[in-house]
């Protein structure tokens, strides 16, 4: 804990015998920086996201007393369907079906 404090009291005196101008310049820093992690957590959030919901199609449309419609039970295997059979045209044949 001590070590600590004495990197605190450290970075107090830096921060001290800094000029006014130069404080000012580094503290204009700080909003860059914020935007910078703000937008870096949301491209790795999203990307979360899309990878965590990437074969959920259709989750969004419910009846009113829960599950889904018949026609949208219909159209979600549709698509499933539809995306695993291209799936498999995209894959390359290989010998000794590997």
């Amino acid at each position: 804990m001590r070590k600590l404090i004495s990197k605190w009291r450290d970075l107090v005196a830096w921060w001290e015998n800094k000029p006014l101008q130069e404080q000012r310049r580094l503290k204009s820093f700080i909003p860059w920086a914020l935007y910078a992690f703000a937008v870096l957590y949301g491209v790795v959030y999203l990307s979360i996201l899309n990878s965590v919901n990437r074969y959920k199609t259709g989750t969004t449309v419910k009846s009113w007393f829960g599950g889904d419609l018949p026609e949208v039970e219909r159209q979600k295997m549709q698509q499933a369907k539809d995306i695993e059979e291209s799936f498999k045209e995209l894959r390359k044949r290989v010998s000794g079906n590997r």
